[in-house]
């Protein structure tokens, strides 16, 4: 099998790496520039210190503050045709997942002169997005590395990836005094979703030992630091949150993401579920359904999640791998199930059905109709192990507890 790894976005990390701002602005070119956020961390000091950096470089600076829970392709598109109205030539991302693939949006549609929605899918576009610079602000999602970007379609109640090689950002700025504001309990749910990308990528079809290893490593480091993070004012843990989200995300850049992401995106489109609770609640099934298959990776990721191993076969150290993750969330205050009023028990065949396409779809998936799909039905997926529609109901009914 040939595999590629590719990762061409500068990573600057450590205490002050956000004073670089200015310079790396000026070092891409950027002139006039978008700072993208939302309302809550636009009101942050570290904000206001990255926006002083920028115009003491002497950079024209433009900023959209007004970014949701998840990114909109009606903002995108606006945004977007505001940047080319107006001579923009870079993007400037301060803020967490959704902050970042709003931002990430604009740049793609800034050059390529189509809607968001065109883009979606994967390489949909044919012109590199205008350069980019992230400042994650949670130890989450990782967007601040990665092709891809999430969007909503509010119209059609779909959640929709776009993204390839023409809209890696450029440069990614890690500094944990971002991560100072955001309280501690609210972290959880951009930890886990850290810790999703990091197993996924590790589960794929098409891992290879280069993402294996960037996987485990930031598996281990999430894991064991992710409890002093969430449930201590211990910088240093949340500095390696941050590091291992962001390798976490190189991992899955180049080997997908799997079953938990596929199943996720119905919940979240057509159920308005937030990300983090859908991946998050769906890992440790999606863990024991994959590794079922791969054998080789058992002990590595039971090493990575901390399971002690003496004595276990197989199929008890898969279970343990599954446990450890919900011993962490019992720890940090994260739900193991997902409640009726989360997933209606009356639609989970439904969404069993609307998974089928799966994440890298894009626009595609509006063409599909869930009620031809068949207990057979394989869904669209990366993962090592291919997953029926049955076997995806089967799972979400065990998320019902």
């Amino acid at each position: 099998m040939i595999t590629t790894f590719y990762m061409p976005t500068r990573i600057v990390s450590g205490a002050g790496a956000l004073g670089t701002i200015g310079h790396l602005a000026r070092e891409l070119s950027m002139s006039r520039v978008l700072v993208v956020s939302d309302p809550v961390i636009s009101a942050q000091p570290f904000h206001a210190a990255a926006l002083a950096a920028l115009a003491e470089a002497g950079l024209a600076i433009s900023r959209f503050d007004d970014c949701g829970i998840d990114a909109r392709c009606s903002h995108i598109d606006q945004q977007g045709a505001r940047v080319r109205h107006d001579g923009i030539d870079g993007v400037i991302c301060i803020g967490g997942g959704s902050v970042m693939c709003t931002g990430k949006g604009i740049a793609i549609v800034a050059t390529n002169h189509k809607p968001m929605a065109e883009c979606t899918g994967v390489g949909r576009f044919d012109r590199k997005a205008l350069p980019m610079i992230m400042v994650p602000t949670t130890a989450g999602s990782g967007s601040e590395v990665s092709q891809w970007t999430i969007v909503k379609d509010e119209e059609r109640h779909l959640k929709l990836l776009g993204g390839g090689p023409l809209s890696f950002p450029d440069a990614a700025i890690l500094d944990a005094v971002t991560l100072r504001s955001l309280p501690m309990r609210v972290a959880a749910l951009p930890a886990v979703d850290a810790l999703t990308h990091g197993v996924e990528a590790y589960l794929s079809g098409i891992a290879s030992p280069l993402t294996d290893a960037v996987a485990l490593g930031a598996v281990r480091l999430q894991y064991g630091s992710l409890r002093a993070s969430i449930n201590s004012d211990d910088e240093r843990a949340r500095n390696n949150n941050l590091v291992a989200s962001c390798m976490a995300n190189v991992a899955c850049g180049n080997a997908r993401l799997g079953h938990g992401h596929a199943l996720s995106l119905p919940l979240e489109g057509q159920l308005d579920l937030a990300h983090p609770y859908g991946v998050g609640v769906l890992l440790p099934h999606v863990v024991a359904f994959n590794l079922a298959v791969l054998p080789d990776k058992v002990g590595p990721l039971a090493a990575a999640l901390e399971v002690e191993t003496a004595g276990l076969g197989r199929a008890a150290t898969i279970a343990a791998c599954a446990e450890a993750i919900r011993s962490l969330y019992a720890d940090i205050g994260f739900p193991t199930h997902f409640t009726p009023e989360q997933l209606p028990p009356g639609r989970v065949r439904e969404m069993a059905e609307r998974a089928v396409p799966g994440l890298y779809a894009g626009i595609a998936a509006k063409d599909f109709d869930h009620r031809t799909a068949t207990d057979h039905t394989v869904i669209a997926c990366p993962s090592a192990r291919k997953m029926t529609v049955r076997q995806a109901q089967d799972i979400f009914a065990r998320c019902l507890g």
